[in-house]
């Protein structure tokens, strides 16, 4: 897979390089962590901890209990799991980051997104920050209902990943939730499909919730993942269009493979929808810090310190915020609904409880994230889904889950 992807991105340095772009820029390939760290500036992380065999499991396992997660990388005995695998890998890296490159800042992708950036955060001293593409997905989602371009709608929004709420925003300069409201009034409320679950959920706590129906209806699992609720509104089972579907992945893997091997064109690489815009959005960061050229980025994982003022203050929360080369600056939000509040609150605890679990390997602490999450229906069915999911992901799981000594 190095080899493979370093082929790529080689090829792609040489196309722009041909079109006079990015003439100073170079690629180089590591099998030494270590190594690739020394001295950086930026440190970017899209891993996945056992792969897409790993997510699998996440949500295969609990299946046989009856518990359905449409995505699984967040919360839910799938998103426990993948912090379980995750944290302490994040750790590792974050570890050499101290010790090599102090002053570098990490961006993180990899899910959950909210547990991974805190736990880095709350055991080191590397500045720290979670991206997710979803605030981009919220605008195009809005755009397509309203009719209208994404670039013509702005979006200020404030939570947690996966559940942030959209606390304002604008269609063409005008506000946005008049604008929604005058389409429900003339259309109504859709019953099924894209926007559903945002909608109804609007109508109740009166701020839209994003990034999309699958990840919020996630956090609601007493309304919406079980079977009858998802085939009412038309809420796919996993891994039905996800990046965990292997029918997905081949095409995009053979493309891959066809380019490092010389038969296929970047060219296809730039088209694939995506891309540029998740691209972009790290590149941007970047240039803002390195460059000094100062960008709102309109949602980014940081400490709360009272930028949302009514949620704890050690909590990390998903707002715009201004980048420069001082840093990462957030924009003060506000209170919240004192509802949606509670919601959060909850949500962040539970993931406190996960840190701790992810670093002690205690399974008293897990069963108490996993009796939070709202997924399982007894003590008993909790318990013995612990023990099977702990033992299908052995591999990827650090040994102190196994032999009774804690991390620590």
């Amino acid at each position: 897979m190095l080899d493979m992807m370093y082929e790529v991105g080689t090829r792609l340095l040489e196309g722009f390089k041909k079109m006079r772009k990015a003439e100073k820029l170079g690629i180089e390939k590591y099998v030494e962590r270590r190594e690739a760290l020394e001295g950086a500036d930026f440190v970017i992380i899209t891993i996945g901890v056992g792969g897409v065999k790993a997510t699998h499991i996440d949500i295969e396992v609990p299946r046989r209990y009856g518990i359905e997660q449409t995505v699984g990388d967040t919360v839910g005995p799938g998103g426990i799991m993948r912090a379980l695998r995750h944290i302490p890998a994040l750790l590792d890296i974050a570890r050499d980051m101290e010790d090599l490159c102090p002053n570098a800042y990490m961006f993180n992708y990899s899910n959950p997104l909210t547990p991974l950036t805190r736990a880095v955060q709350r055991e080191t001293k590397v500045k720290a920050y979670g991206l997710c593409t979803g605030v981009f997905g919220i605008r195009r989602l809005l755009a397509g209902y309203l009719g209208v371009g994404p670039e013509d709608v702005e979006v200020y929004v404030g939570g947690i990943n996966h559940l942030y709420w959209i606390m304002d925003f604008a269609v063409k300069g005008e506000p946005g939730y008049p604008t929604v409201e005058e389409k429900i009034a003339k259309e109504g409320m859709p019953e099924r499909g894209t926007g559903t679950i945002l909608l109804r959920l609007y109508r109740i706590f009166g701020l839209i919730p994003a990034p999309g129906d699958r990840h919020v209806a996630e956090f609601f699992p007493h309304l919406f993942m079980y079977k009858e609720a998802m085939e009412k509104y038309g809420i796919p089972r996993f891994p039905e269009d996800t990046v965990y579907d292997y029918k997905i992945r081949e095409p995009f893997e053979k493309l891959l493979r066809g380019i490092a091997s010389g038969r296929r064109s970047v060219d296809e690489l730039l088209k694939v929808w995506g891309l540029e815009e998740e691209g972009k959005g790290i590149i941007r960061l970047m240039e803002a810090i390195a460059l000094d050229k100062r960008t709102l980025y309109p949602g980014i994982n940081v400490p709360n310190l009272g930028v949302i003022s009514n949620l704890p203050m050690w909590g990390v929360v998903e707002v715009p915020a201004y980048v420069d080369a001082t840093g990462v600056h957030p924009l003060n939000m506000g209170s919240l609904p004192k509802a949606i509040v509670g919601i959060l609150t909850q949500r962040l605890s539970q993931y406190e409880v996960t840190i701790d679990a992810a670093l002690s390997g205690d399974r008293d602490l897990v069963m108490q994230a996993l009796l939070m999450d709202g997924y399982v229906k007894s003590v008993e069915v909790a318990e013995r889904l612990l023990e099977d999911m702990l033992r299908a992901e052995k591999e990827w799981l650090p040994n102190y889950w196994f032999n009774g000594k804690s991390r620590n």
